[in-house]
């Protein structure tokens, strides 16, 4: 099925970027084959907002059509999950369908200040995040809003957020994101096979580990370097998680200047791990982006710039 994938790119696509890299090892847990899920090992401790900054990322993203119920089972109660019709795609069936949002970046810098104003910093770090766009009526204002309590151009619930930052992981681990994973093992590649151009190029994204959000995506996409960067659209996006205790966190982004393609290219698929809640949504077999994708860059706008905040927001509204 195909879902008006021009329009849906720009309404839903760009509503993952985030992104980072850091030098400092805080909050990185230890081992060669790490892929920790954050639960609630730091209880008893009072969660605390972070600063992120980051430089110069490039990402892939796009969205799958898969069944509402199929992903209102993998969110907490309270929280409600759009349907393709809440989002204003409206069809025969299209109340039925959500959207299950995939989005991979490879950064160049991510800096983190926690709220005791140390610093870490992280280099060349990757990030996969998997989640569904929701109603957020009921949930607390974040930092960066455009038109009201959460007005944000996109909010998405992290059903799985990783990263191969121990200062971004640290971050998220102190507001209390409940899906956040450090996975020191993850790879987004991309070779250019028309060097001189901005064509295309070859991504290879892998997100490993033995968990339900381990994926690949491959194929060729339309390129989007700091040399394709013809300037771009500015945007206010969440990434939402509530915890076992009806705690609320958001990683509340402002993202300026962001290109973003209307497709990533026609051959680019997904690839979900056997047996796991992402190959029960999209299938074990690739799987193209049937709503929409897009090949993005997010620039520099120097070091220091507050892009994100990791915010603890406090418990989900009755």
């Amino acid at each position: 099925m195909t879902i008006n994938r021009v329009t849906l790119a720009t309404a839903l696509v760009t509503s993952m970027a985030l992104a980072p890299a850091v030098i400092a090892k805080e909050g990185s847990p230890k081992g060669a084959d790490t892929v920790k899920s954050h639960k609630q090992s730091y209880q008893g401790k009072r969660f605390s907002n972070s600063d992120v900054d980051f430089s110069n990322c490039r990402e892939i993203a796009g969205g799958i059509a898969v069944q509402k119920d199929a992903l209102t089972s993998l969110v907490p109660s309270g929280i409600t999950v759009n349907s393709l019709s809440d989002m204003g795609f409206v069809f025969e069936g299209s109340d039925n369908l959500g959207m299950l949002i995939i989005r991979s970046l490879q950064c160049e810098v991510i800096q983190v200040t926690d709220a005791k104003g140390r610093v870490f910093t992280d280099e060349n770090v990757a990030f996969a995040h998997v989640g569904t766009p929701i109603n957020t009526s009921n949930l607390p204002a974040t930092t960066f809003n455009n038109d009201g309590s959460n007005g944000a151009d996109f909010n998405i619930y992290a059903l799985s957020y990783q990263t191969s930052s121990p200062a971004y992981y640290g971050a998220m681990k102190r507001m209390g994101m409940e899906t956040a994973m450090f996975n020191e093992h993850m790879i987004n590649a991309q070779v250019d096979t028309t060097p001189g151009t901005c064509d295309v190029a070859q991504l290879s994204v892998s997100v490993p580990g033995n968990h339900d959000y381990s994926f690949n995506i491959f194929g060729e996409v339309i390129e989007a370097t700091a040399e394709c960067h013809p300037g771009g659209a500015n945007f206010v996006a969440n990434w939402w998680s509530v915890d076992r205790k009806k705690r609320v966190s958001a990683l509340s982004n402002l993202v300026t200047d962001q290109t973003f393609t209307e497709t990533a290219g026609p051959n680019v698929y997904v690839v979900a791990k056997p047996g796991t809640t992402m190959s029960s949504l999209i299938g074990e077999a690739p799987s193209a982006f049937t709503g929409f994708s897009g090949s993005g860059y997010l620039p520099s706008g120097g070091i220091g710039n507050v892009d994100m905040v990791a915010e603890a927001l406090g418990k989900l509204a009755r």
